[in-house]
């Protein structure tokens, strides 16, 4: 029989720690805020003047990129591995979030 637990979501992520998250050791090791200020210094992320979506911070964007580059993922798959993989929401801090980053969609009449 499977026991069920209101807590649940916590042992699962105790036990992740227990069993030792590469990706929180990586975090652990890389300052991503001074990496995401170098980046901001260097391209300056697009302004909302013109409208559009609100942008994720840059540092949980190169998290997201290392994630993807780790495990050689498409855009499409990285979307889908925040939604599902406790690990990869925990590095990116989305662990309580109902926003992620979306992979980009063709749009329609692009090739007309």
């Amino acid at each position: 029989m499977i026991k069920e637990s209101l807590l649940a979501a916590e042992e699962r992520e105790t036990k992740l720690n227990k069993l030792g998250d590469t990706l929180q050791l990586l975090e652990k090791h890389v300052d991503f805020v001074a990496l995401a200020t170098a980046i901001d210094r260097a391209a300056a992320r697009p302004s909302l003047e013109r409208g559009g979506r609100r942008t994720f911070p840059t540092a949980l964007m190169v998290k997201a990129q290392i994630i993807q580059q780790l495990y050689n993922l498409s855009d499409e798959q990285m979307e889908y591995q925040l939604l599902d993989r406790l690990s990869f929401q925990r590095l990116v801090g989305l662990r309580h979030s109902s926003q992620i980053p979306d992979a980009p969609r063709s749009r329609p009449f692009e090739n007309d």
